[in-house]
């Protein structure tokens, strides 16, 4: 449902670039695409659990979501078949349980069915040296069959379930095969650095899904920032050309598209009904665009040389202050007055835009 939504609006969006100059429309296409990618090819990320068996499954699938999705009896029961846990509205993690005693023969077909985005090896303190080795010539051999069956190299985080647990760092640094795949190790009670550095190490499609089920502010902060810089160059863009008024229905749906992200990003459903409610509650409304746009072209009369660079500029501050205060308000959760705040003040602040 939701990628077709994105789906329509962005279909939109390019439509409405087709009529813009030649020599605009393909940057301006190159700017929608990785953002139409990043939402269009949304997926659920795909985990695969090595190491301590004792560690528990519920804990830390629970912990990545902020909240119980999964049960603790459920740590009894070990499945080899990828497995779903979901929060409703907000996201599904895919989990492939590959500790022993699951042997390679009986996880092969999972494996090779869909390929891991990354590994999280569990270990518990309680669990003895030879316990410890045995897990990691396990997880070596489940690493080095989906690499014998799928292109990706996914790297490994170690998951140490108590905070003071070094044994787990030692141990997959004192493997030369693991070494080199282990990008970090951080102990389960750090649940939001954790699904930091998890989602680090994500493909794209796979990275947005994790920020919407683990609620975790930073991360949504990090890829709302990328919409953000791609629509506010996009919007300067368009605005530095020529093209009086014809250029404001593109303007306004990339702002109204950015916004409807922005949502998306925070764990809520797309709205576009919404995404224009917020616009005009912040005082981002068409009246003020056409002022500043076309106040900003009759200022660059003065000026000619520097005039596509106002306009510009004023475009993009605009774009940028929006998207600043749909962070605040949909992220952050301030109040729609001190977004409407947010936006003044990021507006008035560039440089193009002071007395």
């Amino acid at each position: 449902m939701k990628q077709s939504i994105f789906l329509s609006i962005y279909e939109k969006l390019e439509a409405l670039v087709q009529r813009l100059p030649d020599g605009l429309r393909a940057p301006i296409l190159r700017e929608i695409t990785p953002i139409k990618t990043l939402f269009l090819l949304q997926r659920p990320p795909r985990i695969v659990l090595l190491g301590d068996r004792a560690a528990s499954r519920t804990a830390l699938v629970n912990a990545l979501f902020g909240e119980t999705v999964a049960r603790p009896e459920e740590d009894a029961v070990q499945s080899t078949s990828w497995q779903e846990f979901a929060r409703s509205g907000r996201g599904t993690l895919r989990v492939l349980d590959a500790r022993r005693p699951a042997a390679l023969a009986a996880l092969s077909r999972a494996l090779g069915a869909e390929p891991p985005d990354l590994f999280l090896f569990l270990h518990e303190s309680s669990a003895g040296a030879r316990g410890l080795a045995d897990d990691l010539d396990h997880a070596a051999a489940i690493i080095a069959f989906t690499d014998r069956n799928h292109d990706a190299r996914p790297t490994i985080v170690g998951v140490p379930i108590r905070d003071d647990d070094a044994a787990a760092f030692d141990a997959l640094q004192g493997r030369r095969d693991l070494a080199a795949r282990t990008s970090s190790v951080v102990a389960l009670a750090h649940a939001g650095l954790l699904s930091q550095n998890i989602a680090l190490e994500l493909p794209p499609e796979s990275q947005l899904e994790m920020a919407r089920l683990s609620g975790n502010k930073e991360l949504q902060r990090q890829i709302a920032q990328i919409v953000i810089k791609s629509v506010t160059a996009m919007c300067a863009a368009v605005a530095a050309q020529p093209i009086p008024l014809a250029d404001f229905p593109i303007l306004t749906s990339l702002q109204a598209a950015m916004v409807a992200s922005i949502m998306h990003v925070s764990g809520r459903e797309m709205n576009a009904k919404r995404a224009a409610e917020f616009l005009a509650a912040v005082g981002a409304n068409i009246g003020t665009g056409l002022i500043l746009r076309e106040g900003a072209r009759a200022a660059a009369k003065l000026v000619p040389i520097w005039g596509s660079a106002i306009s510009g500029g004023v475009a993009g501050a605009g774009t940028y202050a929006i998207g600043r205060a749909a962070v605040a308000f949909f992220i952050d959760g301030v109040s729609i007055t001190d977004a409407r705040g947010i936006f003044r003040s990021k507006r008035k602040g560039t440089p193009l835009l002071k007395k």
